[in-house]
């Protein structure tokens, strides 16, 4: 039986304390990873994904740091700081932190237009700049993307825009970190149900958009959190040791 360790390796996820993100730090410290999990704005929650935490490795081996991405100075400190806290070693980044604007963008405002890039493609540059000098070899990058990213939605114009651009960022750090021997990687979830509790355990339960979704997929079910954290951990584990450079749809087969 093949399994997934992946003690003594420490992981960078930004935005890493509540929704995709909180999934992706309790499944690869499941898995023995050490987690520091950069957060913006939610102390609450924050401080309770870090209790989960350290309940799965005692003694406060986990740690988490507020900043917002998006300001170069606060991502720089931000990863400084996860550096020292991690000895200088970081094995993985996890790019999840995210923002998005709705509507069309004919009638946009110009700070809901320049906000996802700020946060999704400036926050990635600033965060991955810092980072690069600490990656191992045998490590990487995965980047949390969306199929706004690679499809046309109405509505969508900016999130999708600024996804598309993460997704051709990824290929080309792929590229120039893979002769150092880390690998980097696109995760693109589909919609993603990102409660705690798993509403396909009862499709009754199902809300009109729920089953909407669930009956316009192949696998007539809703995509979860962990569903995204699984393909996560496939990506930080020696089982992908060859794959870099590549963009990983989790959508269930939805068209």
């Amino acid at each position: 039986m093949i399994g997934i360790d992946l003690s003594g390796k420490n992981a960078l996820i930004t935005g890493g304390t509540r929704g995709i993100g909180r999934a992706i730090s309790l499944t690869l410290a499941e898995a023995g990873a050490r987690i520091g999990a950069i957060y913006r704005s939610n102390d609450e929650v924050a401080n309770r994904t870090l209790i989960e935490l350290n309940a799965l490795r005692p003694s406060e081996a986990h740690f988490i740091l507020k900043a917002d991405i998006a300001d170069e100075g606060a991502a720089t400190e931000a990863v400084r700081e996860a550096g020292e806290r991690f000895e200088g070693r970081i094995d993985f980044l996890i790019l999840d932190a995210a923002a998005g604007a709705g509507g069309p963008m004919t009638g946009m405002a110009s700070e809901d237009w320049r906000r996802p890039f700020d946060v999704n493609v400036n926050g990635a540059f600033y965060t991955v700049r810092a980072a690069a000098p600490m990656l191992q070899p045998g490590g990487g990058i995965v980047f949390l993307s969306s199929g706004a990213g690679h499809d046309p939605m109405a509505n969508l114009s900016a999130y999708g825009a600024s996804k598309a651009a993460v997704n051709h960022l990824s290929t080309v750090l792929a590229q120039e970190l893979g002769p150092k021997g880390i690998r980097v990687n696109t995760v693109s979830p589909g919609h993603t149900f990102t409660g705690e509790c798993d509403p396909n355990a009862d499709p009754s339960t199902y809300t009109d958009s729920q089953r909407g979704i669930a009956d316009t997929t192949a696998l007539r079910r809703v995509g979860i959190a962990q569903d995204v954290a699984n393909v996560v951990l496939f990506l930080t584990s020696d089982l992908s040791s060859f794959v870099t450079g590549q963009w990983v749809r989790v959508n269930g087969g939805r068209l």
